[in-house]
């Protein structure tokens, strides 16, 4: 009896070192994690604070040949008093909203008016295949705040109906499955 005892602890132990080996190698083998830190944040936002608007992509990073997912910090600011047209729609790319500075009234949903195909490269290799609009018919409309998070799926309409501080701040996750974002190890 105790002879099988030492034989199963034994066998035991051999598989339990045979599966954390397995479960290493598998560990290495998978994507590496992806660091944007808040001094990179701040100073992007900093570097780009002139202007109605800027998107300022960190990174994008391919996980596992499956999908890109980008990192961006976005600035809005009124212009003589006044917002800038603001209508987006995502042909594929989802994106998630991160309010760090200011406040204003977000738009989702609905249709976009006046909607034109995104054509510019560099704008495509950012955002993903797109449309652009006047405004939004329609919608549902969300106040924003610092920490609040808005997760805006492909094919939504969206977009700032108004901003109510001097500027808006926010960063974005941008969810890529089609893999179109350009790939960006350092802004």
């Amino acid at each position: 009896m105790k002879a099988t005892w030492l034989a199963l602890a034994a066998a035991l132990a051999l598989s339990t070192t045979a599966s954390a080996r397995n479960e290493a190698t598998t560990r290495s083998a998978a994507t590496p994690a992806t660091f944007v830190g808040a001094n990179e944040i701040n100073a992007a936002i900093e570097r780009d604070s002139a202007g109605a608007f800027s998107d300022s992509p960190l990174r994008v990073a391919a996980i596992e040949s499956k999908y890109n997912v980008g990192i961006a910090v976005v600035r809005r600011t009124r212009v003589t008093g006044r917002m800038l047209p603001d209508a987006l729609v995502h042909d594929d790319v989802a994106e998630v909203y991160h309010i760090i500075e200011g406040e204003g009234v977000l738009v989702t949903g609905g249709a976009l008016r006046s909607g034109k195909p995104v054509t510019a490269a560099r704008v495509v290799a950012e955002i993903g295949p797109s449309s652009a609009g006047q405004s939004i018919a329609g919608g549902t409309t969300h106040r924003v705040a610092p920490g609040d998070i808005v997760i805006i799926p492909p094919q939504t309409p969206h977009g700032f109906a108004d901003i109510t501080t001097p500027r808006i701040v926010y960063t974005i996750i941008r969810i890529d499955p089609q893999q179109v974002l350009e790939l960006r190890s350092k802004p």
